[in-house]
């Protein structure tokens, strides 16, 4: 026998001017968020909420009967599987896309990555993962080394490793996400080599000869020393997640420490570039 399933609904309005104190008394009696819809008159406010119990609702609409409520009922949605039905490919760069590990999708001639952000972030939909992606695409990683600083859900690394790179290297210090990458790059036919904790875990002679970081000016600053010391010499470093108004303080850092800009980009607000180490520098 199926189980019949509703939210109910209950919809009113009010002059615009008592809008605010009705809002707070009608959350204060139990109601978690109102709906606002368009009214009649210009000097109205319509809005709506939702109850999953007739008798709360039924309650909650006799505290107000001024407020003249209209009410039904509707059947209640699977909003998981509303929004799993609704997860489309997303084209982050010209030859890199991304799509839902259940959304059958294929590019020719372009990396697609199975991804699920779960507790990660970068599912390339963020204008700076996009950034990074796009400088990446001239980039020869052909048997180079990378590191990616902050990898979340690890769409960096992979694109690097499908464009050719030897291996890749991934950091994070959130350990809630490493289930979450090592799932994607199982998915996408990788292995991943993540070290959980911060730069200096790395030892003197490491080196890179490409390190990716998108990451916000006041969490890549600090690191500015173990990024210096971990780019090889004629190593690339590509760095996003920047506000365009701050990469002055960015390209002051990279003239210090002689990391030669190649290319920017900018896209919004967000500000990426690609630099290389063109001299060795002293570590003090």
């Amino acid at each position: 026998m199926k189980v019949e399933n509703y939210n109910y609904w209950a919809t009113g309005f009010c002059k615009i001017e008592d809008y605010e104190l009705e809002s707070f008394n009608l959350f204060e009696a139990g109601v978690a968020s109102l709906e606002e819809l368009e009214a009649e008159k210009d000097s109205n406010v319509a809005f709506k909420f939702y109850m999953n119990s007739k008798e709360e609702l039924d309650r909650i609409v006799a505290e107000f009967p001024h407020l003249n409520f209209e009410c039904g009922k509707e059947e209640a949605k699977d909003w998981d599987l509303w929004w799993r039905e609704r997860q489309t490919p997303v084209r982050v760069s010209e030859s890199l896309w991304v799509r839902p590990p259940w959304v059958n999708f294929d590019a020719p001639n372009s990396v697609v990555l199975e991804l699920e952000a779960k507790t990660a972030f970068g599912t390339g939909e963020h204008s700076s993962t996009a950034l990074v992606a796009r400088l990446m695409e001239n980039v020869n990683f052909k048997d180079k080394s990378v590191l990616d600083i902050g990898t979340g859900t690890g769409i960096l690394s992979l694109f690097a490793l499908k464009k050719g790179a030897k291996f890749a290297v991934q950091t994070e210090i959130d350990p809630l996400t490493l289930s979450c990458i090592e799932e994607n790059f199982e998915q996408n036919g990788e292995s991943h080599n993540t070290v959980l904790g911060f730069l200096d875990s790395f030892n003197e002679n490491a080196k890179f000869n490409i390190i990716l970081c998108n990451m916000i000016r006041t969490e890549v600053l600090p690191m500015r020393a173990d990024i210096e010391r971990l780019l090889a010499p004629g190593g690339e470093f590509i760095l996003s997640g920047q506000l365009e108004c701050e990469k002055h303080f960015i390209l002051d850092w990279f003239k210090e420490a002689g990391l030669a800009v190649c290319e920017e980009l900018v896209c919004e607000e967000w500000w990426a570039v690609i630099s290389k180490l063109t001299q060795e520098v002293n570590y003090v």
